[in-house]
């Protein structure tokens, strides 16, 4: 989240946008508990591409 607003420049999206984004695609802790959250980069960074296309 601390990068949202320097991705959103440099993408010519609103922070708000990528902020979804980032947020629809946070994965849970293995087994509910262990690990902490993550998410998937390759992910996002296809999804940034399709939204900075339209």
């Amino acid at each position: 989240m601390l990068q949202v607003p320097r991705v959103a420049e440099a993408r010519g999206l609103s922070a708000q946008e990528v902020r979804d984004l980032v947020e629809s695609r946070i994965q849970g802790r293995d087994l509910g508990f262990l690990g902490a959250e993550r998410i998937n980069v390759a992910e996002l960074n296809l999804a940034l591409d399709e939204r900075e296309g339209e």
